[in-house]
């Protein structure tokens, strides 16, 4: 996807970059820009010795972005890490993350190439079973991060202070995206007060959230690597928005369906309660608010984006305002 917000990759940087955090031993032979992204630049790259890496760039500093937006990279590699660390989520190594601004505007890292295929370009090759065991799997992902817990709540790279509740911190992340779709005069088919009035109406359900804990938060197909021959999940990826939450925020719960393979795969019951439900749609909200009014900031080449949107934006004000 072409967005305002990535940079073009050469190359020739590439090479410098390998050169340098790789040693001069080993060479770039292959180089290949990804253009499946919606907010870093990302590069394919193969060395001379058949090792296989990808190189992902942020935006450049001054560009404007979402108030949630700043210093994602940093959260992505530091979350990365720590998930590899504690848990056995298949997440790719991070070789190198360069700051100094040296070979490229803006801060880059390369990270190990994941094999195998995107499970939304899968999906259709697989059996109704081998694709419900992805699902399954994804659950299960999201629990073992689940269990790495932080004082705070918010996202990795903006955390609210310590002792903040989730309604409060959640209510602020709200008010933020509102405020960038103001800023850019977004128009949202209805009063951005009475937006946030229907959401906050819903708040006392965050009360049930005390622990802040790991949340991917864009657990979605796009971002699961599946073997075609084994079914089996390779890796994860995308960290950049991993955020100190509720794990029904990830991805994988967008349809509170309490008998989903994802809700099997998590291991415990959810969306037995009406408040679970309407977390959820607190959640859905939330998101959908995001890629709505992100569309202008990152002056997408068409509005399929936003066409897919904004009818599920009206439909879960609807059932929030019931």
């Amino acid at each position: 996807m072409d967005s305002f917000t990535k940079i073009p990759l050469s190359a020739g940087a590439a090479r410098d970059i390998v050169s340098h955090h790789f040693g001069t031993g080993r060479k770039l032979a292959a180089f290949e820009e990804l253009r499946e992204g919606y907010y870093n630049a990302a590069a394919f790259l193969e060395l001379d010795d058949g090792m296989k890496c990808v190189l992902k760039a942020a935006p450049p500093v001054d560009m404007k972005v979402l108030r949630y937006e700043k210093d994602l990279m940093r959260a992505e590699v530091e979350s990365m890490r720590l998930v590899r660390q504690r848990t056995q989520v298949p997440v790719p190594e991070i070789y190198a993350y360069d700051t100094t601004r040296r070979w490229l505007p803006n801060e880059f890292f390369l990270m190990e190439f994941v094999p195998g295929v995107a499970f939304h370009k899968l999906r259709g090759q697989l059996t109704e079973e081998a694709q419900q065991e992805v699902r399954r799997a994804m659950g299960r992902m999201t629990r073992e991060m689940a269990e790495i817990t932080s004082p705070a709540f918010g996202y990795w790279a903006q955390p609210c202070p310590a002792g903040v509740s989730w309604r409060d911190c959640f209510a602020g992340m709200v008010r933020g995206v509102l405020q960038d779709g103001l800023d850019a005069q977004v128009d949202l088919k209805r009063p951005y007060e009475e937006i946030f009035d229907i959401l906050e109406k819903n708040f006392a359900t965050l009360d049930d959230v005390a622990t802040p804990r790991l949340v991917h938060w864009d657990l979605w197909d796009g971002n699961v690597f599946v073997d075609p021959q084994s079914g089996r999940v390779t890796g994860l990826i995308d960290f950049e928005r991993a955020m100190w939450a509720d794990p029904l925020m990830e991805a994988i719960f967008g349809n509170p369906d309490p008998d989903s393979p994802g809700v099997a795969g998590y291991g415990e019951p959810l969306f037995k309660e009406p408040g679970q439900v309407i977390r959820r749609l607190l959640y859905n909200a939330y998101l959908y608010l995001i890629m709505v009014i992100e569309c202008t900031y990152r002056k997408y080449p068409n509005q399929d984006q936003e066409n897919w949107t904004r009818p599920r934006l009206k439909e879960t004000l609807r059932r929030l305002s019931e």
